[in-house]
């Protein structure tokens, strides 16, 4: 069996579910351009948006998952710490305070930590025997919960 990582291959992507996301992202072209009174400034500003997040899966699809798992703790630390800034500098946005200002764009820390929180507690139950006992659920909860309860107490 030839290893999914060896140097044969210049992109590893998962070529079905390449073709998924394509197929669904040109259905999703077809609805946008229906629902949007067939406004073609709108479809090339969602095609560039597209292209843009294709550019960044291709690079990330090239990133060993153990190397993510190595970073995960820090990206959590980061998000959890950008969660606490966006309390103190957050910026308002159609009623809520979720955004920070990075200057050429906004970002919205809680929607980075959807993929980070399960991946830390992937990272922190890896390796661990089966069935996990209640300290090891109990920190898996508190690893969930920290960055839950900062989402909930951004102003409304």
């Amino acid at each position: 069996m030839q290893n999914h990582w060896s140097n044969n291959h210049f992109f590893h992507l998962d070529k079905p579910l390449l073709l998924g996301i394509l197929i669904l992202s040109g259905m999703g072209l077809v609805v946008l351009y229906s629902a949007g009174n067939q406004d073609w400034d709108l479809i090339i500003r969602q095609i560039i948006r597209l292209l843009m997040g294709f550019g960044v899966m291709l690079v990330l699809a090239q990133i060993r998952p153990q190397q993510v798992l190595s970073w995960t703790p820090w990206l959590y630390l980061i998000g959890v710490l950008l969660l606490i800034l966006v309390l103190i500098i957050g910026e308002i946005s159609k009623g809520s305070q979720r955004w920070l200002n990075l200057g050429l764009f906004r970002f919205q820390p809680s929607e980075m930590m959807k993929l980070v929180v399960p991946m830390m507690v992937t990272w922190y139950v890896t390796g661990k025997p089966l069935p996990p006992n209640y300290g090891r659920v109990t920190i898996a909860i508190l690893i969930i919960m920290v960055p839950v309860t900062l989402v909930l107490n951004n102003p409304i």
